[in-house]
């Protein structure tokens, strides 16, 4: 099978494990919040800071070094292994050790210092859990067999929502949340060690370790920046305002990322190994860069200009009045979510292009620019300045990340305004569209039928609208019906010979 086939099956089955996750996510957060209160969702946002920081330091960038090693891989595999799973005890017992003092740091009382020390120690276990999975999903990734690596991905996380879900029913609060987060590292490790065929043997090559670190470390120094950059904003909410404020800050953020952390993701999990193995032909390079930055685009411009508009209906609609202060935010941070969500697959091509420091020093303004005016912006204008700042931020760094990828790609203005414009202007008059019918009767309909109606409208729209104006967009649809029809002929054969 080709380079170009297995991305697009990647595509497909990475894809579609997304869309069926995200959309089980969303109907169980939909339902715990209407089960809790926010500021349960804010002990466990406390909780989570230290997890996601002490994260950073589990693989020490060594995924991505795999990922990129063509040389001795079933070695290096097993020296990451025993790294991964030696850095992760040491950071439990760091948790487990510090749980009262980070409590303390982020809490504004004691009874809920209390209860933050509680949930950061159980919570750390998936550290040391997930730590014995890490190798396996890598090694399934860079062979781009994505099938073995979201199916064990996927019913880890259903198994963890209906354990959540479950405990909230019955009274457990915030640690439904936290014991579902257990179980499903629990069961995310134990399946992929089905799924996959790869073990680790007893071995440790110092050498292979160091040679996997010269790369790892521009990787782990980027993604301890872009932690502080994703969570100062957090801390200085949960200091500054408290856990209800951080728990509607928490809900904005999540909605209006859905761009970067659904559509960019999945992209991502394909392309960087994609591009780690066509990064010598480039040509093949540039094409993969722009065809996959293009998707990204059409898919999360109509997204983001969705939110904006129907916020304010969908936050007092589904979530009720005691989430309104969530709506302003939520509209600001869109504009963080839709560059962060190109932005991506701009860091993929910077990595597999031999270049990681580049994303450090990107990272590194980032985080200069908030520790400089977070403070002031959260102290005076609480959420709305905190989302405010992350917006400017991100339109600044997009501006220097196109830049930047333009020297490693070969990318020029003209291709970003071609990616971008049309999709951005189909989608704004699909969202004009929506809106209307929406205030003029589809807002009378019950809410499970509203928004999904409207959305379909929106989305049905921006195809037509596109389908009219971008030439490519019309060849990118030929394209897929073509592929579907060939899909289809392909499995009604063997749809018949089972019959017969």
């Amino acid at each position: 099978m080709t380079v170009k086939s297995k991305a697009k099956r990647g595509m497909f089955w990475v894809g579609g494990a997304r869309i069926a996750t995200k959309a089980m996510s969303f109907v169980e957060f939909l339902i715990l919040a209407k089960l809790l209160i926010p500021e349960y969702f804010g002990l466990v946002a406390t909780a989570d800071l230290a997890i996601n920081a002490l994260m950073l330091f589990q693989e020490m960038g060594f995924g991505a070094a795999l990922i990129y090693r063509q040389e001795d891989v079933e070695e290096a595999s097993d020296t990451a292994f025993w790294t991964v799973l030696g850095t992760s005890t040491i950071l439990y017992v760091v948790a487990f050790l510090a749980s009262p003092l980070i409590a303390a740091i982020f809490s504004q009382n004691p009874a809920g210092a209390e209860e933050v020390t509680r949930i950061l120690r159980v919570l750390a276990l998936t550290l040391v859990i997930s730590a014995l999975g890490k190798v396996h999903y890598t090694l399934l990734a860079k062979e781009m067999d994505f099938r073995r690596k979201v199916i064990p991905e996927f019913l880890g996380q259903l198994g963890g929502a209906i354990c959540s879900l479950t405990l909230a029913f019955l009274g457990f609060g915030a640690w439904s949340i936290v014991y579902g987060r257990v179980l499903e590292a629990s069961a995310m490790t134990v399946l992929v060690w089905l799924f996959s065929s790869w073990r680790p043997r007893f071995r440790f090559n110092r050498r292979l370790a160091q040679e996997l670190f010269v790369y790892a470390k521009h990787i782990l120094g980027s993604q301890v920046l872009v932690f502080f950059i994703t969570n100062i904003d957090d801390a200085f909410v949960a200091r500054l305002a408290g856990p209800a404020a951080l728990g509607l800050y928490g809900l904005a953020y999540k909605l209006s990322n859905m761009p970067a952390t659904e559509v960019s993701r999945v992209v991502a999990q394909v392309m960087f190994p994609t591009f780690s193995t066509i990064r010598e032909d480039k040509a093949a390079f540039k094409r993969a860069f722009l065809t996959s930055t293009r998707y990204v685009a059409l898919l999360a411009i109509p997204i983001s200009l969705c939110i904006i508009f129907f916020a304010p209906d969908f936050i007092l609609g589904v979530y009720g009045r005691k989430w309104a202060g969530a709506v302003i935010p939520l509209q600001l941070l869109v504009v963080y979510g839709l560059a962060r969500s190109i932005a991506v697959n701009m860091g993929n091509a910077i990595k597999a292009g031999g270049k990681p420091q580049w994303i450090t020093a990107i990272a590194t303004w980032r985080l200069t620019m908030m520790v400089l005016f977070l403070y002031p912006a959260t102290a005076w204008y609480g959420i709305v300045g905190v989302s405010t700042l992350s917006a400017i931020v991100a339109i600044v760094d997009f501006g220097i990340s196109v830049w930047i990828t333009r020297r490693i790609v070969g990318t020029q203005v003209s291709d970003w305004v071609r990616l971008l414009t049309l999709p951005f202007l189909a989608a704004a008059g699909a969202s004009v569209i929506a809106k209307l019918a929406f205030l003029n009767g589809i807002n009378t309909l019950r809410v499970i039928l509203a928004f999904p109606l409207a959305g379909a409208l929106m989305m049905g729209a921006y195809v037509v609208i596109l389908w009219l104006i971008d030439g490519n967009f019309r060849r990118l649809t030929a394209d897929i019906i073509a592929y579907g029809l060939r899909l289809l002929g392909r499995l009604q054969p063997a749809a018949n010979s089972r019959t017969k």
